[in-house]
């Protein structure tokens, strides 16, 4: 007769895999649009920064790796937010709002990552909707220049 005992790794993990599993599966398109939309951004920086180069204010407008480790970074604290999100609308929430809180997570991602372009691409440029736009959104050429442009506008104004 053989002995049937299982240890708990070879029972765990399977089931902590199936159960990963599911969640990445119900969260997959919400972290589509954001992974898209994260990579967008880094798109949109890029070319802010070739902008950028051809005016001649910085030397390279490559892709760094700091910077791909960054958007790297940006997209595991994404992915980390819709998984919570989901396992909050499931295991606490319930059957009030179905997946509201993963969509509303979603949706303020984008929103973040929309308003991240619309800067990227009106920095440096000299289109009459990018003035409009400089004076309500974040000029990023300081970011990236690595100076602090609220020191120049002071230099200048003396």
């Amino acid at each position: 007769m053989k002995n049937h005992a299982y240890s708990l790794p070879s029972v765990a993990l399977p089931l902590a895999g199936a159960w990963l599993g599911s969640l990445v599966t119900e969260i997959m398109p919400y972290a589509l649009v954001c992974t898209a939309m994260v990579l967008t951004d880094c798109l949109s920086a890029i070319m802010l920064r070739r902008r950028l180069k051809r005016r001649g204010k910085i030397a390279a407008a490559s892709l760094s790796s700091h910077r791909f480790g960054h958007v790297v970074t940006t997209l595991i604290k994404i992915h980390t937010l819709l998984v919570l999100s989901y396992m909050i609308d499931t295991v606490i929430v319930c059957d009030i709002m179905s997946e509201g809180l993963t969509r509303i997570s979603a949706a303020l991602v984008c929103f973040w990552q929309a308003l991240s372009i619309l800067e990227n691409e009106a920095t440096a440029s000299d289109a009459r909707w990018a003035r409009i736009a400089r004076r309500i959104l974040v000029d990023k050429t300081g970011r990236h220049l690595g100076i602090d442009l609220g020191e120049l506008n002071d230099r200048q104004q003396r």
